[in-house]
Formats: C-alpha cells, sequence, structure tokens
C-alpha cells in the first residue's frame, strides 16, 4: 500500500478516518494495521493490501483456507496474532 493512500480510506463502518502501524515497508507498506479512530474497528495490511472487511473475523470463519494463507504470507508477530484471533473467534463474539 503506498502511505499516502490512507488519505483516501475510510472506515467501511462509520465511515472515520483510519490511523497507521506500520510492521514493515519499503517504498510501500508491505505490513501493518490501519485502525478506526471512532469505533476502532482494526484493517490489516497483508502483502502491500490493504484489507478493509466489516467484520475480519465473520469473514474469515467461512474461509479458514484463506485465513490459514494469510497467516502464512504473514512476518510480523502483530498481524499473526490478529488473524490467528480472528480464526478463532467464537460466533458469540461476531454480533
Amino acid at each position: 500500500m503506498i502511505p499516502s493512500s490512507l488519505e483516501f480510506l475510510r472506515c467501511v463502518r462509520c465511515g472515520a478516518k483510519l490511523e497507521l502501524d506500520v510492521f514493515e515497508s519499503d517504498k510501500e507498506i508491505v505490513e501493518g494495521m490501519m485502525q478506526c479512530k471512532k469505533c476502532k474497528l482494526e484493517f490489516p495490511i497483508i502483502q502491500k493490501i490493504p484489507i478493509l472487511w466489516d467484520d475480519f473475523s465473520k469473514y474469515l470463519s467461512s474461509r479458514r483456507i484463506l485465513g490459514g494463507k494469510l497467516y502464512k504470507l504473514t512476518s510480523s508477530p502483530k498481524l499473526k496474532s490478529f488473524i490467528k484471533k480472528s480464526l478463532n473467534a467464537k460466533d458469540s463474539d461476531r454480533s
């Protein structure tokens, strides 16, 4: 993700601006997290691609193979933890 593109990205839930936490970068952000300033929803950046799903855990719950592949693609411990937690979230946690 090109750092300047953050200016154009907004939270998919409430429309607020996002804060950026970069874990790995070269000319682009390779890995990181974006967090909504208002509702605190988090969005991962994996392999330079920002993933803007409203409910990451719910999305991965029916796509466990995808979750495993995303986990393998990441190198940052924080991002691995986020994906693992999303894969292990209980249905009651996703309301």
